[in-house]
Protein backbone atom coordinates (compact mmCIF):
# COMPACT_ATOMS: atom_id res chain seq x y z
CA UNK A 1 0.00 0.00 0.00
CA UNK A 2 1.16 3.70 -0.41
CA UNK A 3 2.49 5.19 3.03
CA UNK A 4 0.07 7.70 4.42
CA UNK A 5 -3.28 6.99 2.28
CA UNK A 6 -5.41 4.08 3.29
CA UNK A 7 -5.54 2.71 -0.38
CA UNK A 8 -5.60 -0.84 -0.77
CA UNK A 9 -2.30 -2.39 -1.67
CA UNK A 10 -1.37 -2.74 -5.81
CA UNK A 11 -1.53 -5.69 -7.81
CA UNK A 12 0.97 -7.63 -8.74
CA UNK A 13 2.20 -9.40 -11.94
CA UNK A 14 4.99 -10.20 -13.36
CA UNK A 15 7.50 -7.62 -15.55
CA UNK A 16 6.74 -9.62 -18.67
CA UNK A 17 4.71 -12.02 -19.97
CA UNK A 18 4.95 -14.16 -22.67
CA UNK A 19 3.72 -11.96 -25.44
CA UNK A 20 6.06 -12.03 -28.56
CA UNK A 21 8.26 -8.72 -28.48
CA UNK A 22 9.06 -7.28 -32.00
CA UNK A 23 12.56 -6.35 -30.79
CA UNK A 24 15.34 -8.79 -31.94
CA UNK A 25 17.76 -9.84 -29.32
CA UNK A 26 21.11 -9.31 -29.24
CA UNK A 27 23.44 -6.18 -27.80
CA UNK A 28 24.46 -4.38 -30.80
CA UNK A 29 24.54 -0.60 -29.93
CA UNK A 30 23.54 0.70 -33.18
CA UNK A 31 23.34 0.01 -36.89
CA UNK A 32 26.01 1.22 -39.20
CA UNK A 33 25.12 3.66 -41.75
CA UNK A 34 25.24 1.81 -45.35
CA UNK A 35 27.64 4.42 -47.16
CA UNK A 36 26.93 3.43 -50.91
CA UNK A 37 30.25 3.71 -53.23
CA UNK A 38 30.56 6.32 -55.94
CA UNK A 39 28.46 5.48 -59.24
CA UNK A 40 31.26 3.66 -61.38
CA UNK A 41 31.66 5.23 -65.32
CA UNK A 42 29.97 2.77 -67.54
CA UNK A 43 29.37 2.49 -71.29
CA UNK A 44 25.70 0.32 -70.53
CA UNK A 45 22.74 2.07 -71.22
CA UNK A 46 21.50 3.31 -67.59
CA UNK A 47 18.54 1.79 -65.91
CA UNK A 48 15.09 2.81 -64.66
CA UNK A 49 15.59 3.13 -61.12
CA UNK A 50 13.30 1.58 -58.63
CA UNK A 51 10.43 3.74 -57.50
CA UNK A 52 11.09 5.12 -53.76
CA UNK A 53 9.84 3.28 -50.47
CA UNK A 54 6.53 4.62 -49.47
CA UNK A 55 6.21 5.44 -46.17
CA UNK A 56 6.39 2.74 -43.67
CA UNK A 57 2.91 1.42 -42.15
CA UNK A 58 0.61 2.46 -39.60
CA UNK A 59 2.20 1.01 -36.07
CA UNK A 60 -0.52 -0.78 -33.96
CA UNK A 61 -0.33 -1.65 -30.69
CA UNK A 62 -1.82 -5.14 -28.67
CA UNK A 63 -2.53 -4.67 -25.06
CA UNK A 64 -1.81 -7.52 -22.71
CA UNK A 65 -4.12 -8.98 -20.34
CA UNK A 66 -1.44 -7.40 -17.89
CA UNK A 67 -2.97 -4.32 -18.24
CA UNK A 68 -5.37 -5.59 -15.67
CA UNK A 69 -6.99 -1.44 -15.62
CA UNK A 70 -8.60 -2.45 -19.19
CA UNK A 71 -8.48 -5.97 -19.02
CA UNK A 72 -10.39 -6.32 -15.66
CA UNK A 73 -11.36 -2.72 -14.20
CA UNK A 74 -13.32 -4.40 -11.84
CA UNK A 75 -10.59 -6.61 -10.28
CA UNK A 76 -9.55 -6.03 -6.90
CA UNK A 77 -5.86 -5.30 -8.36
CA UNK A 78 -7.50 -2.32 -10.61
CA UNK A 79 -9.30 -0.66 -7.76
CA UNK A 80 -6.10 -0.77 -5.94
CA UNK A 81 -4.76 1.21 -8.53
CA UNK A 82 -7.06 3.90 -8.89
CA UNK A 83 -6.49 3.91 -5.15
CA UNK A 84 -2.96 5.13 -5.87
CA UNK A 85 -4.09 7.31 -9.23
CA UNK A 86 -6.26 8.77 -6.41
CA UNK A 87 -3.64 9.98 -3.97
CA UNK A 88 -1.05 10.98 -7.02
CA UNK A 89 -3.67 13.19 -8.67
CA UNK A 90 -4.42 15.17 -5.28
CA UNK A 91 -1.07 15.20 -3.55
CA UNK A 92 1.79 15.10 -6.50
CA UNK A 93 0.22 16.29 -10.06
CA UNK A 94 -2.17 19.35 -9.10
CA UNK A 95 0.61 20.06 -7.04
CA UNK A 96 2.54 21.51 -10.03
CA UNK A 97 4.79 18.01 -10.09
CA UNK A 98 4.73 16.69 -13.09
CA UNK A 99 7.30 13.62 -13.17
CA UNK A 100 7.60 10.03 -11.35
CA UNK A 101 10.12 7.23 -11.62
CA UNK A 102 8.83 3.68 -9.99
CA UNK A 103 11.82 2.31 -8.35
CA UNK A 104 12.18 -1.12 -7.16
CA UNK A 105 14.90 -2.93 -4.52
CA UNK A 106 15.01 -5.88 -6.64
CA UNK A 107 13.91 -7.18 -10.45
CA UNK A 108 10.86 -9.01 -8.98
CA UNK A 109 8.93 -6.24 -6.96
CA UNK A 110 6.51 -5.11 -10.22
CA UNK A 111 7.34 -1.88 -11.06
CA UNK A 112 6.73 -2.61 -14.79
CA UNK A 113 2.89 -3.70 -13.88
CA UNK A 114 3.10 -0.96 -11.38
CA UNK A 115 4.36 1.83 -14.14
CA UNK A 116 2.12 0.96 -17.18
CA UNK A 117 -0.76 0.09 -15.08
CA UNK A 118 -0.41 3.63 -13.49
CA UNK A 119 0.09 5.37 -16.67
CA UNK A 120 -2.85 3.47 -18.33
CA UNK A 121 -5.14 4.90 -15.09
CA UNK A 122 -4.18 8.34 -15.33
CA UNK A 123 -4.93 8.39 -19.25
CA UNK A 124 -8.13 7.13 -18.60
CA UNK A 125 -8.86 10.11 -16.18
CA UNK A 126 -8.08 12.28 -18.86
CA UNK A 127 -4.51 13.22 -17.41
CA UNK A 128 -2.25 13.64 -20.37
CA UNK A 129 0.28 11.10 -19.59
CA UNK A 130 3.85 9.97 -20.92
CA UNK A 131 5.12 6.52 -20.19
CA UNK A 132 9.08 6.16 -20.47
CA UNK A 133 10.51 2.65 -19.88
CA UNK A 134 14.04 3.68 -18.88
CA UNK A 135 14.92 0.09 -17.92
CA UNK A 136 17.51 0.05 -20.84
CA UNK A 137 19.27 -3.14 -19.18
CA UNK A 138 16.32 -5.50 -19.06
CA UNK A 139 13.00 -3.12 -21.42
CA UNK A 140 9.57 -4.85 -20.61
CA UNK A 141 6.83 -2.43 -21.12
CA UNK A 142 6.94 -3.27 -24.95
CA UNK A 143 5.52 -6.53 -23.48
CA UNK A 144 2.60 -5.05 -21.77
CA UNK A 145 1.72 -2.58 -24.70
CA UNK A 146 3.43 -4.60 -27.99
CA UNK A 147 3.90 -2.25 -31.07
CA UNK A 148 3.67 -4.03 -34.44
CA UNK A 149 7.02 -3.21 -35.65
CA UNK A 150 9.81 -1.52 -33.79
CA UNK A 151 9.64 1.89 -33.32
CA UNK A 152 12.88 4.46 -32.59
CA UNK A 153 13.43 4.38 -29.39
CA UNK A 154 14.78 5.94 -25.93
CA UNK A 155 18.16 4.18 -26.24
CA UNK A 156 18.31 5.28 -30.34
CA UNK A 157 17.63 9.41 -28.86
CA UNK A 158 20.52 9.39 -26.11
CA UNK A 159 23.13 7.21 -28.56
CA UNK A 160 22.62 9.26 -31.98
CA UNK A 161 22.57 13.43 -31.70
CA UNK A 162 20.54 12.78 -34.53
CA UNK A 163 17.63 11.28 -33.36
CA UNK A 164 15.19 14.06 -31.87
CA UNK A 165 13.65 13.88 -28.96
CA UNK A 166 9.93 14.31 -30.75
CA UNK A 167 11.04 10.96 -33.29
CA UNK A 168 11.15 8.61 -30.37
CA UNK A 169 7.74 9.57 -28.52
CA UNK A 170 4.83 7.24 -29.89
CA UNK A 171 1.95 10.01 -29.38
CA UNK A 172 -2.08 8.39 -28.34
CA UNK A 173 -0.81 4.75 -28.20
CA UNK A 174 -4.35 4.98 -25.98
CA UNK A 175 -6.03 7.65 -25.66
CA UNK A 176 -4.18 10.72 -23.42
CA UNK A 177 -1.16 8.21 -23.29
CA UNK A 178 1.98 8.32 -25.67
CA UNK A 179 5.01 6.22 -24.75
CA UNK A 180 8.84 6.56 -25.12
CA UNK A 181 10.21 2.55 -25.46
CA UNK A 182 13.66 2.01 -23.96
CA UNK A 183 14.54 -0.29 -27.28
CA UNK A 184 17.36 -2.68 -27.42
CA UNK A 185 19.20 -3.72 -24.24
CA UNK A 186 22.04 -1.56 -24.03
CA UNK A 187 25.62 -2.38 -22.31
CA UNK A 188 25.93 1.28 -22.23
CA UNK A 189 23.08 2.46 -20.11
CA UNK A 190 24.50 3.99 -17.35
CA UNK A 191 26.60 6.39 -18.96
CA UNK A 192 23.89 6.77 -21.36
CA UNK A 193 21.44 7.92 -18.19
CA UNK A 194 24.11 10.20 -17.11
CA UNK A 195 24.68 12.33 -20.03
CA UNK A 196 23.20 15.78 -20.55
CA UNK A 197 21.04 14.17 -23.06
CA UNK A 198 19.01 12.29 -21.26
CA UNK A 199 18.28 14.96 -18.54
CA UNK A 200 16.95 17.49 -21.37
CA UNK A 201 14.84 14.97 -23.12
CA UNK A 202 13.06 14.42 -19.50
CA UNK A 203 12.63 18.26 -19.12
CA UNK A 204 10.75 18.45 -22.27
CA UNK A 205 8.90 15.40 -21.77
CA UNK A 206 7.75 16.81 -18.34
CA UNK A 207 7.08 20.49 -19.71
CA UNK A 208 4.51 18.91 -23.11
CA UNK A 209 2.67 16.50 -20.12
CA UNK A 210 0.74 16.36 -17.08
CA UNK A 211 2.09 13.31 -15.95
CA UNK A 212 5.75 11.40 -17.17
CA UNK A 213 5.88 8.13 -15.40
CA UNK A 214 9.37 6.59 -15.91
CA UNK A 215 9.78 2.40 -15.23
CA UNK A 216 13.61 2.29 -14.02
CA UNK A 217 15.70 -1.14 -13.40
CA UNK A 218 15.31 -2.72 -10.48
CA UNK A 219 18.44 -0.38 -7.93
CA UNK A 220 20.32 -4.11 -6.09
CA UNK A 221 22.06 -4.65 -9.18
CA UNK A 222 23.09 -0.65 -10.92
CA UNK A 223 22.56 2.92 -9.92
CA UNK A 224 20.40 3.26 -12.88
CA UNK A 225 17.06 4.05 -11.15
CA UNK A 226 18.98 6.11 -8.53
CA UNK A 227 20.19 8.39 -11.83
CA UNK A 228 16.76 8.82 -12.93
CA UNK A 229 15.09 9.63 -10.02
CA UNK A 230 17.64 12.30 -9.02
CA UNK A 231 16.66 14.10 -12.13
CA UNK A 232 12.69 13.92 -11.92
CA UNK A 233 13.30 14.48 -8.12
CA UNK A 234 10.10 12.11 -7.06
CA UNK A 235 10.22 8.59 -6.74
CA UNK A 236 7.57 5.78 -5.69
CA UNK A 237 9.52 2.62 -4.29
CA UNK A 238 7.26 -0.19 -5.60
CA UNK A 239 8.43 -3.43 -3.08
CA UNK A 240 6.51 -7.26 -3.36
CA UNK A 241 5.52 -9.40 -0.83
CA UNK A 242 7.38 -12.64 0.00
CA UNK A 243 9.79 -11.21 -2.57
CA UNK A 244 11.48 -7.60 -0.98
CA UNK A 245 13.06 -7.48 1.87
CA UNK A 246 12.03 -4.98 4.17
CA UNK A 247 16.00 -4.34 4.92
CA UNK A 248 16.34 -3.39 1.21
CA UNK A 249 13.18 -1.10 0.89
CA UNK A 250 15.08 0.79 3.95
CA UNK A 251 18.39 0.63 2.44
CA UNK A 252 16.91 2.29 -1.21
CA UNK A 253 14.35 5.23 0.65
CA UNK A 254 18.08 6.18 2.28
CA UNK A 255 19.91 6.14 -0.59
CA UNK A 256 17.20 8.29 -2.33
CA UNK A 257 16.82 10.80 0.42
CA UNK A 258 20.94 11.17 -0.04
CA UNK A 259 20.40 11.97 -3.84
CA UNK A 260 17.87 14.93 -2.99
CA UNK A 261 14.63 12.60 -3.94
CA UNK A 262 11.28 12.76 -2.34
CA UNK A 263 10.01 9.76 -2.01
CA UNK A 264 6.42 10.51 -1.70
CA UNK A 265 5.55 6.88 -0.73
CA UNK A 266 6.01 2.97 -1.07
CA UNK A 267 3.55 0.53 -3.11
CA UNK A 268 3.34 -3.20 -2.15
CA UNK A 269 2.34 -6.00 -4.35
CA UNK A 270 0.98 -8.61 -2.38
CA UNK A 271 -1.56 -10.19 -5.28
Amino acid sequence: MMNDMNSPPAGSKEDSNSMESPYSEGEAEGLEDIVPADDAISDEPATAQPPAAGPQEEIEFRVSDKVVVLSDPTSAEAEAIAAVRTHLLAHHVRAGRRGLALCAPNSKSGSTFMSVNLAVSLARAGIKTLLIDADMRSPSIHKMIVPSREVPALRDCLANVDVNYGDIIQEEVLPSLSIIYAGRSSTRAQELLSGQRFKSLLDLCMREFEVTIIDTPASNSNADGRRIASVVRYCIIVARKDKTYVSDVSTLIEEMKSDKVNVIGTVLNEF
